[in-house]
């Protein structure tokens, strides 16, 4: 569907415009060639009234040429074929309605004949005034359009990839948590079966969260909570946990699901290559800038690196960085030990 001729704004410009022509011409005809009043008056009016309704199939005429003739010569031909159109039209009505008006005053009428060629030159280079204008309108909707385009198109690429993003930690976790059960079904039927209901309640809690979701500090600690308690039932007193959470952070707002992976990747990388207890320390502290949340785990240095795919910790970075658009949010640290991962959630600003 087509688009206005001109919003309010551009209407305005436009009767300005022609305002201004208008007040030139009558300034020429009375000032300087010495027509009377009444008819600078005229001549000013209805030749500028006129130019201005033609003006605004211009318009139109300028959005069909650039849509649908395509080549520069054809477009070339479409507007000089048009300006010939335009002056005749012009010309013919304005002449017409100026006889009809000023004939008695014989000065006027011979000076409408023999300004006939410098009326047809000022109306052809108005003619490509207006229409460089209306291309350049043109031009800036079309960019205007791109733009839009666009930024709706990277919304949905940014909605897709945060839901495969989403998509592949569920599998991942789910894929270890089977493992483990089964593992436990021989040698601990009775904390497979714990396992096997800690899991379900994990999984109900997490179905339904959408790719972009945002929790409370407070649910998020919980849906890790009962993470843990799956992995506590395979590990034992091997695994210490302790927190230290800042009581004015529990409300702040940070992803759904973003610290299951990296105590998954703690548990993998710590608890499981421990003999003795590995202790997973999670605190978490606020400022106006960022929510920061650490969490670290000793590992044993000796032990023999454990193979993984890097999905846990790559896919927390990567939907950070499609959230916030920075890729300086997720920062690993190893000393001594321990490594630690520090999570920085930013805040968002308030709104005057």
């Amino acid at each position: 569907m087509d688009k206005p001729f001109l919003t309010r704004n551009l209407w305005i410009y436009y009767v300005v415009f022609w305002m201004a022509v208008a007040a030139i011409q009558f300034a020429l005809s009375y000032e300087i060639y010495g027509q009377a009043l009444q008819s600078a008056v005229l001549d000013s009016a209805i030749s500028n009234i006129v130019f201005a309704f033609l003006g605004i199939g211009l318009w139109y005429m300028t959005r069909f040429s650039g849509k649908q003739i395509k080549g520069f010569v054809k477009k070339i031909a479409y507007q000089i074929g048009g300006c010939a159109f335009t002056m005749i039209i012009w010309q013919v009505i304005s002449y017409s309605l100026l006889k009809t008006l000023c004939e008695s005053d014989e000065v006027y009428m011979s000076f409408l004949t023999t300004s006939l060629v410098v009326r047809i030159i000022t109306g052809i280079l108005i003619y490509f005034l207006l229409i460089s204008i209306d291309f350049l309108i043109l031009s800036f909707e079309e960019m205007q359009e791109r733009a839009e385009h666009e930024a709706a198109l990277s919304s949905m690429l940014r909605d897709a990839e945060l839901t495969m993003l989403r998509s592949q930690i569920r599998p991942h976790f789910l894929f270890n948590s089977l493992n483990s059960v089964s593992a436990l079904t021989l040698s601990n039927p009775e904390a497979a079966q714990d396992m096997i209901i800690k899991l379900s309640e994990f999984m109900r809690h997490s179905i339904g969260l959408g790719a972009d979701t945002m929790n409370t500090l407070n649910d998020e600690l919980y849906h890790a909570g009962l993470y843990l308690d799956i992995e506590k039932v395979r590990f034992s007193n091997r695994m210490v946990v302790v927190k230290n959470i800042a009581p004015d952070c529990t409300n702040m707002l940070l992803p759904s699901m973003i610290l299951q992976p990296i105590l998954e990747n703690a548990v993998k990388h710590g608890v499981n290559t421990m003999l003795t207890s590995c202790t997973i320390s999670l605190t978490a502290e606020c400022n106006d800038t960022f929510l920061d949340i650490t969490i670290s785990n000793n590992f044993d240095p000796d032990a023999i690196p454990r193979k993984g795919t890097g999905t846990g910790l790559s896919n927390v970075r990567k939907r950070l960085s499609a959230l916030y658009g920075r890729n300086d949010l997720l920062i690993l640290k190893e000393s001594d030990a321990v490594f630690e991962v520090k999570l920085l959630i930013p805040v968002p600003k308030a709104t005057s």
